[in-house]
């Protein structure tokens, strides 16, 4: 038996779950650490900070905007 953070005891399968589950938690972090900082996500996020009424007063579409940006996947 181990204590929690609570101070509460843990059984064994629960420290082995724990164990267990402490590198996939990791993982998952970095995976999604990896993708929020994608330069494809930060022109995402961008691209979606411009006001529908920017664009028309630039003459563009939200489509068109997309399509400059990402030139080789439309």
């Amino acid at each position: 038996m181990a204590f929690q953070s609570d101070n509460t005891l843990m059984s064994t399968g629960e420290m082995i779950v724990e164990l267990a589950m402490t590198p996939l938690r990791a993982l998952g972090r970095g995976i999604v650490y990896l993708t929020e900082n994608n330069s494809r996500a930060q022109t995402l996020r961008a691209l979606a900070a411009i006001s529908d009424d920017q664009l028309a007063a630039r003459g563009l579409t939200r489509a068109e905007v997309v399509a400059m940006a990402f030139p080789h996947d439309i």
